[in-house]
Order: structure tokens, then sequence, then C-alpha cells
């Protein structure tokens, strides 16, 4: 598995509430790419897979989708 190699997330770029157990670094319907909860990814988000979006766990920053 691939392992997120930032720094850890703590909020969502788009309504700025805290990171609950995972969290989505892709790309958004209104254009730039973002660190997002699962709220905002199914409002906002292009889904999941290349070019789209990775789902990582927020504990262990593991990759769990996409």
């Amino acid at each position: 598995m691939t392992k997120w190699r930032g720094s850890k997330p703590e909020k969502c770029d788009l309504c700025g509430k805290p990171l609950a157990q995972q969290f989505v670094a892709g790309k958004t319907v209104r254009g730039p790419w973002g660190i997002m909860c699962a709220v905002c990814h199914f409002r906002f988000g292009m889904g999941l897979g290349l070019g789209r979006g990775q789902r990582y766990d927020l504990t262990t920053l593991e990759k769990i989708d996409g």
C-alpha cells in the first residue's frame, strides 16, 4: 500500500472542519485539488482513481482506495 508522504492533514480544505477517520486528496469540480472530508468529497470530488483522487486512513496514513 502507498502511504501519504506529506504532513498529517488536520482539516478539510473546503469546509475547514477537522478530519475524522479518513481523508481524500483529490480533484474537485471547482478545478483545483485539495484535502477533503468525506462529505465534501461526496459533494465536490471527482471520484477516486488515477487523476481523480485517493482516500487515506487518517491514523496510519495508508492509502485505502483510488
